[in-house]
């Protein structure tokens, strides 16, 4: 008879709340999109770019949106030519999102510190996708997926980037004064803890490379 591991509810848990939060920030930079001026930090490179914003916020949200289904192996299994699509629609907005934000990366609030910070996300977003799309094109189905986390936990830095603006609101901090290090907090931490994760051994293997069949049934 088989079996459901134990920690089968745990990751169905963590990926539908990585659904939900994904959904929410990506239909929030949606906003962007809409006439007028949806709200926005009051930073140079925000205010002054407005076209580069929007085509960034949209893409981005789009790809927050888009980007969790890649990891749903039911989808995969059973509707393969939507994954497909979903997974080219992903890209395409990486590829757009991520163009647009180097030149407002450069022009960050917070000097070269920031301005390094964004742009490396920027060019590291836009070459693990690069590299994600290269293995699915040789067919290295297994490395496809492991450059595909890599590249969405850097697209996840734009939920970790509004719920760290959430919490220095609470705490009555202006966004200036934190600006520098979110350029580094909003993605760094999770990319590393990322790494580790995929290097780390799985339950009787002698290597990580079993994770890379990293997928979650639903």
């Amino acid at each position: 008879m088989k079996t459901s591991s134990p920690a089968r509810p745990v990751r169905l848990a963590a990926y539908a709340l990585l659904l939900v939060l994904s959904v929410l920030t990506g239909v929030m930079a949606l906003r962007y999109a809409l006439p007028g001026q949806p709200f926005a930090p009051p930073l140079p490179n925000l205010t002054l770019q407005r076209e580069l914003l929007v085509l960034h916020a949209v893409a981005g949200g789009l790809a927050l949106m888009l980007g969790p289904w890649q990891f749903s192996a039911r989808l995969r299994a059973r509707r393969p030519a939507l994954h497909r699509a979903l997974g080219w629609g992903y890209a395409a907005s990486v590829l757009l999102g991520g163009l647009a934000a180097l030149p407002l990366a450069l022009q960050s609030d917070g000097g070269p510190i920031a301005q390094l910070g964004f742009g490396l996300l920027g060019l590291l977003w836009l070459a693990s996708t690069t590299v994600a799309l290269i293995h699915i094109r040789a067919r290295h189905m297994a490395e496809h997926r492991r450059w595909m986390l890599r590249s969405f936990v850097l697209t996840a830095g734009g939920i970790t980037l509004r719920l760290q603006i959430v919490a220095g609101n609470l705490a009555g901090l202006p966004i200036e004064a934190y600006y520098t290090a979110l350029a580094w907090t909003s993605w760094l931490p999770q990319a590393l803890w990322l790494e580790w994760w995929l290097r780390r051994p799985a339950p009787g293997a002698r290597t990580g490379e079993a994770w890379a069949e990293t997928r979650i049934d639903a």
